[in-house]
């Protein structure tokens, strides 16, 4: 079909009452973007993204947020661009980048200081009763991660324990089982088992500086969408100073819904540091930017772990102008 140059405007008019009846943009008129994709799975670091939602700071019909019933599962629909943006652990950042997915860390969301944890029945009373017992992690990094860490402080090998890799998501119903004596768990699943009789003897509070959760956004999506996802790291700080400002109704907000109560809530915030925006900038930021000390300690883990293949630098995934994006 050929239009003349002067009937491209008439055409235009004419067909796109059609052209929209039938769910196809027109070449002629720009439509609203879709609004950006965030994946996201349980941990009580996460939840001021819910709260950002919840109270109108990151309205539905710009920023929609999936929460999926795991983080291998959060990571797996990053990985495959079902999400836009996606809530990962470094250890996870750090396999996506060695395996060619090209990201950047958005904002720093947490460090983990004891919410993640290696939670054994009461017959496991010490680290030196993990030899030969059966343990539980996790499917995906940070599982083999803490389990190499607990390993080490308890002076064994891979050999002396039997690994099983489940969902965390099953992890309280294993444990009901008497399948395994030992979980690498983390919140809420971490207190779920505690109330089952489990107890700590491992936590990331003796590792410090090593486990820290982000949110990180596809590098394509990033350049073409910056001031939207700029946006989104806005909105966070913003529900931040809100849980500072009325700590009692956002702690309700929180609790209500996770299910759980203020005082547990509290409970499992104590496991974790919540980088403000100005620790961000010394985490993401400037000549030396923090985060890459652990990164690459993470990197050396991983490496001996079978992790990753080869290693790599988290500075690519840097943006050297990250304060104007995240500080408005």
């Amino acid at each position: 079909m050929t239009i003349a140059r002067g009937s491209l405007v008439l055409w235009c008019l004419r067909t796109s009452v059609a052209l929209l009846a039938a769910g196809v943009l027109a070449s002629c008129s720009k439509a609203p973007s879709e609004p950006l994709r965030i994946a996201s799975s349980p941990w009580p670091g996460y939840e001021p993204v819910y709260l950002a939602r919840d109270i109108g700071y990151l309205p539905r019909e710009k920023v929609n947020i999936f929460e999926l019933p795991s983080s291998d599962i959060t990571l797996e629909s990053f990985r495959n661009r079902s999400a836009d943006l996606a809530t990962l652990t470094l250890d996870e950042t750090l396999e996506l980048l060695a395996g060619g997915v090209r990201l950047r860390i958005l904002f720093v969301m947490d460090g983990s200081n004891g919410g993640d944890a290696v939670m054994a029945s009461p017959k496991v009373k010490t680290l030196d009763d993990l030899k030969g017992k059966r343990i539980v992690i996790t499917n995906i990094p940070l599982g083999v991660y803490m389990l190499s860490r607990t390993l080490n402080a308890a002076k064994l090998k891979r050999e002396d324990v039997q690994v099983i890799s489940s969902s965390e998501s099953k992890h309280v119903e294993m444990y009901k089982q008497g399948v395994a004596d030992a979980f690498v768990s983390y919140e809420p699943f971490k207190s779920q088992l505690a109330a089952l009789g489990a107890h700590v003897v491992f936590d990331s509070s003796q590792i410090p500086n090593e486990i820290f959760d982000l949110m990180v956004v596809h590098e394509d999506v990033f350049q073409a969408r910056r001031k939207e996802v700029c946006n989104v790291a806005h909105q966070w700080f913003r529900a931040l100073e809100y849980t500072k400002q009325s700590p009692e109704e956002a702690t309700r907000r929180i609790a209500e819904r996770l299910g759980v109560s203020g005082q547990e809530y509290q409970a499992m915030l104590s496991g974790l540091t919540i980088p403000t925006q100005q620790e961000n900038l010394r985490l993401l930021g400037g000549k030396e930017p923090a985060l890459v000390a652990p990164a690459n300690n993470l990197v050396r883990v991983m490496l001996q772990e079978g992790q990753l293949k080869h290693t790599v630098d988290i500075r690519q995934a840097l943006d050297a102008n990250i304060e104007a994006c995240i500080v408005k």
